[in-house]
């Protein structure tokens, strides 16, 4: 019999809560499990198989480190370094692809970290330092510990000269900014909670921005991983060392411009577009951000004003068009918003499959349910703001 096609989210749905019911049999049976992985792996490859016969290979695997990893957390052997191997050679050969084996590895030299076997855990973290920045920050860690291990001294027995260890803490630091390893390309199982990585890379983050004060791509670095993570306290910490440091660059600066907006500080967003004109005052950018500053706190005078100054500077028809129909939206002006629409659908005639979408939105945000109105607000106010950073070629990520 033929089996039964779903979407590929309904299944999603229905692994996640065999996932949830995996877990909680892991809980009330560890000390079963341990005695008997071959047992267990051969338990969970039977519900894989006969539930979801048709699983890709890559949610397959996903599934097998995240059920290898609960078992991991949840047993009384957690940091028994030999059971932790026996336990990951079982489920690597229950995986289907052969790369199947670099999660587990991963999290074993993390554990080598854990259990204080630093050169252990270079030895097998080393050879994936490409894959990830926080692999590199792991890394240049462990030599740092064991640079305060055989800190030298001199006479006196004041702290001497940077030792071997230290020297290749900030080797590991300077090659992190060399081949640039992606930022969280490793998707670490859910239920790896006690995972040190991300404290680890955060301190090891502060210890580069301490030893090379002025290379900018530590806080580069710093900041693509805090907004990955959703860590605004740590992307508040960056954004101010950046000011103070790099004060005209760019890049900076409209994360910071961002930033102030998401915290809604409008006096403060205006502070960073004052200082972009003054840095930059022949870019398009800069005004760009004060004429969106003036539609979300909906000052005509210094809407009118830096309409102007785009003008001045040639900004894109295409863009004013938007911009205008959007400040009329935040004003509340419901026959100038219409006005404007049909304005657009006359001069931008192949932009209509995009209007169409428009239209609808425009309903709701002029619907008398608040909630309704705002959220469809924001939605389109976020659209149109990634097409305009399109045209000026601006990347959001």
């Amino acid at each position: 019999m033929p089996v039964e096609w779903q979407p590929d989210a309904v299944l999603a749905l229905k692994l996640d809560k065999t996932r949830q019911e995996s877990f909680e049999y892991i809980e009330k049976n560890s000390e079963k499990i341990d005695t008997n992985l071959p047992v267990f792996f051969g338990h969970i490859i039977a519900i894989l198989e006969n539930q979801y016969p048709t699983i890709g290979d890559t949610a397959y695997d996903r599934f097998i480190d995240e059920i290898t990893v609960k078992v991991l957390e949840t047993s009384n052997r957690a940091k028994d370094i030999e059971y932790i191997e026996r336990l990951f050679n079982h489920a690597v050969r229950v995986k289907r692809r052969q790369s199947g084996r670099i999660i587990f590895d991963i999290i074993l030299g993390i554990k080598f970290i854990d259990s204080g076997k630093y050169t252990e855990a270079v030895e097998i973290l080393q050879k994936f330092r490409k894959m990830d920045a926080a692999i590199c920050m792991a890394i240049a860690y462990c030599y740092f510990v064991l640079s305060t291990e055989h800190m030298p001294t001199d006479k006196a027995g004041m702290p001497g000269q940077p030792g071997a260890m230290s020297l290749r803490a900030r080797e590991q630091i300077i090659e992190l900014v060399r081949i640039r390893p992606p930022v969280n390309r490793l998707k670490f199982p859910k239920v790896v909670q006690d995972l040190r990585i991300n404290k680890i890379f955060w301190f090891m983050m502060k210890q580069a921005l301490e030893w090379f004060p002025e290379e900018p791509d530590y806080l580069r670095i710093g900041l693509e991983k805090a907004k990955k993570d959703g860590n605004r306290e740590m992307r508040g910490e960056l954004l101010k060392i950046a000011s103070d440091r790099f004060f005209d660059d760019m890049l900076f600066l409209r994360e910071l411009y961002h930033f102030r907006i998401e915290d809604r500080d409008p006096s403060g967003a205006a502070a960073v577009v004052k200082q972009m004109m003054q840095q930059y005052p022949d870019e398009l950018e800069p005004t760009y951000y004060g004429l969106l500053l003036a539609i979300i706190s909906q000052q005509g005078t210094a809407y009118q004003r830096f309409r102007k100054l785009a003008l001045r500077q040639k900004f894109p028809a295409n863009v004013i068009l938007l911009l205008d129909f959007i400040f009329e939206i935040m004003s509340g002006a419901r026959i100038e918003s219409f006005a404007c629409l049909e304005d657009i659908k006359k001069r931008l005639p192949s932009k209509n499959h995009y209007v169409t979408l428009i239209e609808y939105v425009l309903q709701d945000i002029f619907s008398e349910d608040e909630k309704q109105a705002k959220t469809a607000k924001k939605v389109l106010i976020d659209s149109i703001d990634e097409y305009c950073m399109r045209m000026f070629k601006v990347s959001q990520n």
